[in-house]
């Protein structure tokens, strides 16, 4: 649900450094909206870092719609990310990423060397982070995605918490219904934005592929629910971050009201008359002061809402709705809740308990607890983590995902199903074992927040799997090619289904298997109330 990128940095986990890349010759500059840009080149990539997609958002523009880009004047230098938008720290106490600023919609892009003139897909990153925290200088080197799978790699920021997902009425009356989706906009109009200028770079803006992890891959869900996103990609892959009954679906506008009024008055800004002047005057670091803003439970507070008008229906609805059949990769990790745990109890110098279970599951899972304490009891397991580990990626991650596979299945999607098992720190290990949340992640990006990735021998070989999968899927619709472990993908001869094909992923070798709903109690969780 968050970055685990920063979450791996926050409790100490991190790669060992490589050689620095070698950097060639300034590339060409390039005329987008808004005026020109300088990139750079290293390794067969050029980089274009920090290229703004919308106006500053600050002042009387917070909490509204994104705004064209204004022009700038000669040729702006495109080196260097551009700031996080507004959010606290991973961890509750630890300062953000890097700087922040309301002036954060700016997209990064990575295109092979020599790629004008050659009309090359597009891969549209969404970063994770629960919908609080993330940016796209975490996800700073798709390098070999890039030179070795000739695609273009794109990254946005979009706003984050309450500047991206206040739901207010009053913000509602002002912009014609819209409200609870500014984040979701910001990333319709990266994709505009990609769909407009993707030509200068050599890109094919008829052949996009929206992919993203966590909060990054609920929102390649949302854009299915997002009329004015249609037509703006093509294909989409969605990693641990399902379509349905799943905590970062876009939940209902009352609701959401009624989140973002209690938050409100939080802060000092109850009064209805003057609600909005209230929020749109004080810091950024005031509407930060709040715990609602630190993803610091299991259920996320700040999620898109249906309003309307932006999301008009459930992402379930949606795919089945959805005509043009957009082919869909679908998937989770072996061990999702290894990281939440570690988050939760490890890095704050604590290991769970069976009271602390018990108190984890009643709050996550409401009226259905008792059920859930019964079908997962803690003297099942190794320990109360391995107990909480399995219920979180049981229910909040794999179910979802195959959820998610049949309905996109049964309504015609073209749909490959994975699930990732390679642990990068190893199975036993105390902290992270096994497939953790986000544990692909170094296994697509060849750097992550800076840090080289120095991955060798079977695990370098598997990256390289998982990078060709990937961008075979956005050059064909299918992740099937040359060389690669065949992929099946879910029969379209048998509509209805209830348990298709999964590809295990693993380095020692990856495999089909037929017993995903088994295994992770699926019938089970289908009975939980949404």
């Amino acid at each position: 649900m968050r970055s685990a990128i920063s979450g791996m940095a926050a409790i100490g986990l991190s790669c060992v450094g490589s050689p620095a890349p070698t950097v060639a010759s300034p590339p060409p500059t390039v005329v987008v909206t808004g005026g020109e840009i300088s990139g750079f080149a290293a390794d067969g990539v050029v980089e274009y870092l920090g290229i703004p997609f919308a106006a500053p958002t600050g002042g009387d523009a917070r909490f509204r719609p994104p705004r064209p880009v204004e022009p700038w004047p000669g040729v702006r230098p495109a080196l260097d990310h551009g700031p996080l938008c507004p959010q606290n720290g991973y961890l509750p106490g630890t300062p953000p990423a890097g700087p922040t600023s309301e002036d954060c919609l700016t997209i990064d892009l990575y295109v092979p060397d020599g790629a004008r003139d050659r009309n090359l897909p597009v891969m549209v990153f969404f970063h994770g982070g629960g919908y609080v925290t993330g940016s796209n200088s975490q996800y700073d080197a798709p390098s070999r995605m890039v030179a070795e799978g000739d695609v273009i790699v794109a990254v946005p920021n979009y706003r984050l918490g309450p500047f991206g997902f206040m739901s207010l009425p009053e913000l509602a009356a002002e912009s014609g219904g819209v409200t609870g989706t500014v984040g979701i906009q910001d990333q319709q109009a990266a994709l505009r934005w990609v769909h407009d200028n993707a030509p200068a770079f050599g890109g094919d803006p008829a052949n996009v592929t929206i992919f993203g992890e966590s909060a990054g891959g609920g929102s390649v869900c949302t854009h299915l629910a997002a009329p004015a996103s249609g037509g703006l990609y093509h294909k989409a892959i969605i990693q641990s971050g399902s379509c349905a009954q799943s905590p970062l679906v876009p939940g209902n506008r009352d609701d959401a009201f009624a989140r973002s009024q209690r938050y409100a008055e939080s802060i000092g800004c109850g009064d209805p008359a003057t609600q909005l002047a209230c929020l749109r005057a004080l810091p950024a670091a005031q509407l930060l002061a709040s715990p609602t803003v630190q993803f610091d439970g299991p259920v996320p507070i700040w999620v898109p809402s249906i309003d309307g008008v932006v999301v008009t229906r459930t992402l379930d609805a949606a795919l089945a709705a959805d005509d043009r059949k957009t082919p869909i990769i679908v998937g989770n990790n072996g061990n999702e809740g290894a990281l939440f745990v570690a988050e939760s109890d490890y890095a704050r110098g604590r290991a769970p308990d069976a009271a602390s279970y018990e108190t984890y599951v009643r709050q996550s899972f409401g009226a259905y607890a008792d059920r859930v304490l019964a079908e997962y009891p803690v003297d099942h397991y190794p320990s109360p983590a391995a107990a909480q580990s399995t219920v979180i990626t049981d229910g909040l991650f794999a179910c979802p995902a195959l959820f998610t596979s049949r309905v996109a299945h049964d309504t015609g999607h073209p749909l490959w199903q994975y699930e990732f098992d390679q642990a990068p720190f190893g199975d036993t290990n105390p902290v992270l074992p096994g497939a953790f949340h986000s544990a692909e992640l170094p296994y697509l990006f060849t750097s992550l927040m800076g840090v080289p990735i120095p991955w060798t021998g079977p695990s370098d070989a598997f990256a390289r799997q998982m990078q060709r999968w990937w961008t075979t899927f956005a050059h064909t619709g299918d992740p099937n090619g040359p060389g690669l472990p065949p992929w099946s993908a879910w029969p379209e001869s048998s509509r209805r289904s209830l348990d298709g094909p999964a590809l295990i992923m693993r380095a020692t070798g990856s495999t089909m298997s037929h017993d995903f709903d088994a295994r992770h109690r699926c019938g089970f969780w289908s009975e939980r109330p949404r």
